[in-house]
């Protein structure tokens, strides 16, 4: 049983919106033609790679599932944000809180392992152009990625788990937009250190095996091509490269930081870009810089248009 001092949360009041009603109007009116934008870009890119056979390679077959990642990542956060933009506040379940938490952390953690696939496919492709099918084959390629939902799920399974496991008496009320491991931990009146140790050490080991794992990649496919190269590789991994820098600048700005580090509006403002902008970046990131891609989506925009004529 509950202790006196301890309260049996049911629901999370999150109240980390602007308290300015013209403010909280005009940050929805920018955040929902984001939101919708990230909604229809990994969606369509991930239903055209899937339907359009001349993308059924690895590349494709990876960026296919960072889509779905990035989808649910957006969906797990975006409506309760933009709800909480019109009325000020949002309430949610305790095991609706849990499940937001888990799908987040279980995109983000994923998402970082499928990069570092991705990075492996084009050294593979790069240095190893003659073996590309063997180094690369199907039955690694869902093994790849199995591992990374697998990895994802595992870490978020461990914090979600034992956040929830916390006695609450610091009150329900969350000052952010969504259930975020650190403010939920905030409000538990028991010692935390567990929570923050594993949550730095399983997090921070997802994400610099997976850093280190795409440096070596990367300075493998320097060290193969040489500077006569260098610039066409570029080209090639560029728009990966991108979105390393951008997914991993904000994901280590968010959590790899000592306890009582956290400052709460620059927190709220890099978990709205990881949630809302890196989501609808990374399809126009590996979308307009394609020219795969662009031929795919035209064909099918073609072929449309000729059904209709006739």
């Amino acid at each position: 049983m509950a202790g006196p001092n301890q309260t049996a949360v049911t629901n999370f009041l999150l109240v980390g919106f602007p308290s300015h009603r013209d403010l909280s109007l005009l940050l929805f009116s920018l955040a929902l033609p984001v939101f919708l934008l990230g909604l229809v870009g990994n969606l369509g890119l991930a239903v055209l790679i899937w339907v359009e056979r001349s993308l059924h390679t690895p590349m494709y077959y990876f960026l296919s599932h960072l889509a779905l990642l990035d989808l649910c990542s957006c969906c797990a956060v975006g409506p309760v944000m933009l709800w909480g933009l019109l009325a000020g506040r949002a309430a949610l379940p305790g095991p609706a809180c849990a499940l937001q938490m888990f799908l987040f952390a279980t995109a983000g953690d994923a998402e970082c392992c499928l990069l570092a696939v991705m990075a492996y496919d084009r050294y593979a492709a790069i240095c190893l152009p003659l073996h590309y099918q063997a180094a690369v084959p199907p039955h690694l390629c869902r093994a790849l990625v199995l591992g990374s939902y697998a990895a994802g799920a595992a870490s978020a399974a461990v914090h979600s788990s034992l956040a929830f496991r916390l006695p609450f008496c610091h009150g329900h009320t969350l000052d952010h937009f969504f259930c975020i491991i650190p403010s939920v931990l905030e409000l538990a009146c028991a010692d935390t250190s567990l929570n923050q140790v594993l949550l730095l050490a399983i997090c921070g080991a997802i994400q610099s095996f997976t850093l280190l794992a795409i440096l070596a990649s990367y300075g493998l496919i320097l060290r193969a091509v040489g500077r006569a190269g260098l610039r066409q590789a570029a080209s090639t991994c560029s728009s990966h490269l991108a979105a390393v820098a951008v997914l991993y600048g904000t994901i280590i700005f968010m959590y790899l930081r000592p306890e009582g580090h956290y400052a709460a509006q620059a927190d709220k403002m890099a978990a709205a870009f990881y949630t809302v902008v890196i989501p609808t970046l990374n399809p126009a990131i590996y979308s307009l810089r394609n020219a795969d891609v662009k031929g795919a989506l035209g064909r099918r925009l073609l072929g449309r248009r000729r059904i209709r004529v006739n």
